[in-house]
């Protein structure tokens, strides 16, 4: 498969060659991204048992904002 595209690569043009190598390099900045992202933990849930206080009005209208209301 190397030697296919080796040759595909000889045939086209140098603007083609460009971007097909700014392609190959998204790609492996892509599949670094996912090694990454698989490796750290995920933050789902992180306080599930933890409490904590939340006062009773806070879903309540902000003051700050009440001329766009």
């Amino acid at each position: 498969m190397a030697e296919k595209l080796m040759k595909m690569y000889e045939m086209m043009s140098a603007s083609a060659q460009k971007e097909l190598y700014d392609f190959a390099l998204f790609l492996l900045s892509k599949n670094e991204d996912q090694s990454v992202s698989t490796s750290r933990k995920s933050m789902y849930g992180v306080w599930k048992n933890d409490s904590f206080y939340m006062s009773p009005d806070f879903d309540e209208p902000l003051d700050d904002f009440a001329e766009y209301m």
